[in-house]
């Protein structure tokens, strides 16, 4: 079992929720690496988190510049598989932040498709244009992609077995995420179960929800799980990474 942790960094410079300078946002971030590694984690994502209200699908070139900066600026063990996160949905700005910095891979929220009613209004994937940009890059980069993803409505109709499908055989994901309706909150065991039936072994991952208490019910399930509520102090996404929860937490699984 793969165990990623998320850093959450705060509102970067350009975004309308920036409070603080890349240098302090920095520092906050490493600390939460830090007791993220000590717990026993096997990676990370970072993500602009706090660069509310999110920008659809094309981020400024300051958010991109600022998130570089960030992730370059961080000493991570070269033993953590690293992510990148934009969001809302920028996989080129992502994917150019992973080549920079020599991440692993990006987490793409709408890779293929269209999901509706998200507070960016209706956001369509790019798979192709996703595609042939990481193709022309220097460096082999994963693309993990979400299903039916949180905070999102899919189209009257739409089947998660029918859209895990597209994402494996057509659009190009490397390993598919499924999450609850928002941050924090659990999965549809039901949904998880029909997408394991199609996704390839070690390629299924969790994205949200994954606490002390359920646990036990993934282990067997998925290949990956993603958690970044249930390590923050108090259980509070905007609080930083307790480190006794996280490796509560790891513990149950080792």
């Amino acid at each position: 079992m793969i165990i990623l942790g998320v850093i959450h960094l705060k509102g970067l410079p350009g975004s309308p929720s920036n409070k603080l300078n890349l240098e302090e946002i920095t520092e906050l971030a490493q600390n939460d690496i830090d007791n993220l590694s000590k717990a026993g984690v096997n990676g990370i994502i970072v993500e602009n988190f706090g660069d509310v209200p999110f920008v659809k699908n094309d981020v400024s070139k300051r958010t991109v510049a600022s998130f570089t900066s960030v992730i370059q600026n961080l000493n991570i063990d070269s033993k953590l598989k690293i992510g990148v996160n934009v969001l809302r949905n920028d996989g080129i700005a992502a994917l150019s932040i992973a080549e920079a910095t020599n991440a692993d891979f990006v987490r793409i929220n709408v890779l293929n498709n269209v999901m509706m009613f998200t507070d960016q209004g209706i956001i369509e994937g790019e798979a192709n244009k996703i595609a042939e940009f990481n193709k022309s890059l220097n460096k082999d980069i994963e693309i993990f992609a979400d299903v039916f993803v949180k905070h999102a409505v899919p189209p009257e109709g739409s089947k998660i077995e029918n859209h895990t499908e597209e994402l494996i055989n057509r659009a190009g994901a490397d390993v598919v995420i499924v999450t609850g309706d928002g941050t924090g909150h659990e999965i549809n065991i039901d949904d998880l179960n029909k997408v394991r039936d199609i996704v390839p072994s070690g390629k299924l991952a969790i994205g949200s929800g994954v606490n002390e208490t359920n646990i036990d019910k993934y282990e067997d399930i998925a290949d990956i799980l993603i958690i970044g509520t249930s390590f923050k102090l108090d259980n509070n996404v905007e609080n930083p990474v307790d480190f006794e929860r996280t490796r509560k937490i790891i513990d149950q699984i080792n």
